[in-house]
């Protein structure tokens, strides 16, 4: 999926740095956007073990590194271009890595941390998104919890684990979300008020609909879903929610599982071939978001309500 772009652990600069500090493990990462646009990227580093290092990395691009702490009262590096004493601290903790500075620190173990590089490019698109200024730099304090960004990145967690059956709809989504919050938060983004954002014309309403519908098999973007009614991602999915009381993609997800239903109903067709029709990556994909939806697997509402 073009939206989900699994990446070898072992390609890119980053990636052989995380890989030679924090270890191989959990040696795949997550391109949270597509291709052709700036995005964030998505890592895993995590250790049972006792341990005790340090962690050196030159200056080598103009971007950020932020880091969230998975486990509650464990070590967390902290520290800059001097070298500092590993503190311990809660979970959900926060730290953000000037990638254009040297940096040294030290690292106890275990561990369990999630890493979002985050290209200056990224910044510099949500800024003009928002119709805002530039955000300089991204900074914080040491020792900050922050439990919107860590239930956001626990968010994408399914997704490193089984990539083909999340939707790039809610990976997108969680990205620019997290990249807004990071760039208010820690960057004095000013973005507008929820308030100022419209809904969706009859007509825009219209053609997102069926865009997001065409070809079941298909995965969309919110990028491609927004160009398409000529907004920004931004406002598309506010203005989207406003009209439709959800976001694209639970209103995708809610189709999809009400075309299911009218094929099981039918009983001619399989339930692995109703997950295919309908959008899903196979039936064990149907299967989670139909019960968590519904209440109950495909097959158990099939034999009450089959005609």
């Amino acid at each position: 999926m073009a939206l989900m772009e699994l990446l070898a652990e072992k390609s890119g600069c980053l990636s052989k740095y995380l890989a030679s500090h924090y270890g191989e493990n959990e040696s795949r990462s997550l391109r949270m956007g597509s291709t052709d646009r700036p995005t964030l990227t998505l890592h895993r580093k995590r250790c049972e073990a006792l341990l005790s290092r340090r962690v050196r990395a030159p200056a080598h691009e103009d971007g950020y590194l932020v880091s969230i702490s998975l486990l509650d009262n464990r070590p967390q590096p902290t520290g800059g271009a001097r070298l500092t004493e590993t503190q311990t601290h809660a979970g959900d903790l926060l730290s953000i890595r000037d990638l254009s500075e040297r940096y040294e620190t030290r690292l106890d173990g275990p561990f369990d941390f999630l890493f979002f590089h985050v290209p200056r490019s990224v910044l510099d698109a949500i800024a003009e998104e928002n119709g805002a200024r530039k955000v300089e730099s991204l900074s914080c304090r040491s020792g900050v919890q922050d439990p919107v960004a860590a239930g956001l990145g626990r968010a994408l967690l399914p997704a490193l684990r089984e990539p083909t059956g999340t939707s790039s709809l809610f990976i997108e989504h969680v990205a620019l979300a997290l990249g807004t919050h990071l760039a208010q938060t820690y960057g004095g983004l000013k973005a507008p008020s929820i308030a100022r954002f419209g809904g969706l014309s009859h007509f825009h309403e219209r053609r997102a609909k069926e865009f997001l519908t065409r070809g079941a098999g298909e995965d969309v973007s919110i990028a491609a879903a927004a160009a398409e009614c000529g907004l920004s991602r931004s406002y598309f999915i506010r203005a989207f929610s406003k009209t439709t009381g959800k976001t694209p993609h639970k209103w995708l997800l809610d189709c999809r599982v009400a075309r299911a239903k009218q094929l099981l109903a039918a009983r001619e067709m399989p339930i692995a071939e109703i997950a295919m029709e309908c959008g899903f990556a196979d039936q064990s994909h149907l299967t989670r978001v139909f019960a968590s939806l519904v209440g109950v697997p495909p097959g158990a509402w099939r034999r009450e309500n089959a005609r």
